[in-house]
């Protein structure tokens, strides 16, 4: 037999190896991060539905508005050829002008209980538009010393709408002339949106 040669026992080098701990808890860490982030992406995101649903809804409501504000001046230019008789009655939608001092109609919130409203409402309307006509004022107008026009009666109205109940408001006055021989008017004077 050879001689055998004792085996020798040399120390072995350990490898640097990370700890299995470090890596478990840094895993942890960035699932708990994409985590966070994912739930703040999804609360953004539920924000800018809920601020897109407002607009569109503030959008509709004003369009109802101005839908009942339509419908208010093809009224008028059917209806007002005698406002006396029209505006005889204060209430129903229609009134003759506030004296001084006194609350606008359109001011008062029972008032709009009785006011016409809109058969075809848009989708997201809480309820349907409503409109108020106030007859403002009347006044000849003949034309002038220098060039005289056959007397025409011109009314002045002040037409409230609301949208959405009441989120969109909007207002118009409206004149009307009334004799004139061939000189006709009937539409718009003005707009302005309240709310």
């Amino acid at each position: 037999m050879a001689n055998r040669r004792a085996p020798q026992y040399r120390p072995r080098r350990r490898c640097q190896r990370p700890a299995k701990g470090i890596v478990l808890f840094m895993g942890l860490a960035l699932l708990l991060a994409l985590s966070v982030g994912a739930l703040a992406t999804a609360q953004t995101t539920t924000l800018e539905l809920r601020m897109a649903r407002n607009t569109l809804a503030a959008e509709q409501a004003l369009l109802a508005a101005e839908a009942a504000l339509g419908e208010a001046e093809r009224w008028l230019a059917a209806h007002a050829d005698d406002p006396v008789l029209a505006f005889a009655v204060s209430g129903t939608g229609r009134f003759k002008a506030p004296r001084y001092g006194q609350p606008m109609p359109w001011q008062q919130t029972a008032v709009w209980n009785n006011a016409p409203t809109l058969a075809a409402t848009l989708p997201l309307a809480r309820e349907p538009p409503r409109y108020l006509i106030e007859w403002i004022a009347s006044f000849t107008d003949a034309g002038t010393p220098t060039q005289p026009l056959p007397p025409a009666t011109i009314d002045v109205y002040r037409i409230t709408a609301q949208g959405g109940g009441g989120t969109a408001l909007v207002q118009a006055t409206f004149g009307h002339m009334r004799g004139g021989g061939n000189r006709r008017f009937a539409g718009r004077l003005s707009w302005v949106r309240l709310r």
